[in-house]
């Protein structure tokens, strides 16, 4: 209880999330006395101190990278080459760049700050209503963390985002044929003119393969490859596209310091909280409190998706995968689920979160870029909030094809 009226009382006064997990750990040893305070410093230290841990910053400073060389409007102008003359073009082209770049920037917010400034103005000019392509481009972004290696998934494992972005691509077909649809399409130029885009934007479709075919054939771990990635984009964006200038980066460098910092902080406060919760055998209790209350695997996994995004409402996906994997481990254990499986849908669960008010992240970041109110935001969302829990509940409980990747690789076998 302790433990519990702390972390409610913190969040509702709005403490920031890393002093939450600090206090709620805080309060938790108080409660069971002061032997163990003396390691404290050692287990903050150990948490942070986590090779996995290394390629989050790699993977950030990665995504500023694209960012300054244009990585983004070389895709854009790519995908709309072929696609543009289809009615709702500019839609599809704004998911398939945000797979695209999804593995690189892996974060929402990186992705819902990219995709506002440059395929929002393009989709108004198409005729599309400024809260409905403001809150797609929200969706979009929530792809980014689910393609390989996006930042959870260095955290946890990987999902297949592509499931998403089908998703969201034929909420898009079917409106595109409704009667009286007032998107524009463009004129088609020719494969000569799909060559020349390829060629320009040849460096930048390589980037985000280059990182994915690196892990799955085993030349290089997530950390590795995001050192590779470092490097290629470097050189490519300074002798190639000659967009990346010497004097950009020392402030690229400080801001992917300050978000990663603010991770690790995080990843240091959730596991001295983690670790509070196993001495006091919090998973034991919860687990035991879940079983008792049914036998049936599909309620077990329905009831856990439900909680999950309760929570993401309220807290980042990061730190919840951090403090809420080592409880819910031993329930799939006792309920013969696959932990991979879980692992997928619990991250993929919680990335639906930073769109959810109140402390949906992307959402708000997507509202500044884009100067469309939060309110307007937040009534518009739910629908695409709607379709992204639909292919949550079909990954649910068709565990074959979220595995399937994973075990063309190997897993299982």
């Amino acid at each position: 209880m302790v433990l519990i009226i702390t972390f409610i009382v913190t969040m509702i006064v709005g403490v920031p999330i890393c002093y939450v997990l600090g206090l709620v750990g805080a309060a938790g040893l108080v409660s069971m006395g002061p032997t163990y305070f003396s390691t404290v410093a050692q287990k903050l230290f150990a948490s942070a101190n986590n090779y996995s841990l290394m390629a989050i910053p790699m993977f950030i400073l990665a995504g500023e990278l694209m960012g300054l060389s244009g990585d983004v409007h070389r895709l854009m102008d790519f995908c709309r080459s072929i696609i543009g003359r289809i009615r709702g073009g500019i839609a599809y082209v704004c998911t398939i760049v945000g797979l695209l770049l999804g593995g690189i920037l892996g974060m929402a917010n990186a992705e819902a700050a990219l995709l506002s400034s440059t395929i929002y103005p393009e989709m108004l000019k198409d005729g599309y209503e400024d809260t409905f392509s403001a809150c797609f481009i929200g969706s979009v972004s929530v792809v980014g963390p689910l393609i390989p290696p996006g930042l959870l998934y260095v955290i946890y494992g990987v999902i297949p985002g592509i499931l998403v972005a089908i998703a969201l691509m034929s909420v898009i077909f079917v409106l595109s044929r409704k009667p009286g649809c007032p998107w524009k399409t463009h004129e088609w130029k020719g494969w000569k003119h799909v060559l020349h885009c390829f060629k320009d934007a040849a460096f930048s479709i390589v980037a985000p393969f280059l990182t994915f075919v690196c892990i799955a054939a085993g030349i290089t771990t997530a950390t590795e490859a995001a050192s590779v990635i470092i490097v290629f984009v470097l050189l490519v964006g300074t002798i190639v596209y000659k967009k990346i200038k010497f004097k950009d980066l020392l402030p690229m460098m400080i801001r992917s310091a300050v978000m990663s910092a603010a991770i690790l902080m995080i990843a240091s406060m959730a596991g001295v909280m983690g670790w509070v919760l196993a001495i006091d055998q919090i998973p034991q209790k919860i687990c035991n409190l879940m079983i008792s209350m049914t036998n049936s695997r599909i309620a077990v996994l329905f009831i856990i998706q439900i909680f999950l995004l309760f929570v993401g409402m309220f807290m980042d996906a990061a730190p919840a995968v951090l403090i809420l994997v080592p409880v819910f481990m031993p329930i799939m254990k006792q309920y013969g689920i696959d932990p991979v499986h879980f692992g997928l849908l619990m991250c993929f669960n919680l990335t639906i979160g930073v769109l959810t008010p109140p402390v949906g992240t992307c959402l708000y970041t997507t509202a500044m870029a884009t100067g469309v109110p939060v309110d307007r935001m937040i009534k518009g969302i739910w629908p695409w909030i709607g379709v992204l829990v639909v292919v949550l509940f079909i990954c649910t409980y068709w565990e074959g094809l979220i595995l399937f990747i994973p075990r063309l690789l190997g897993y299982g076998v």
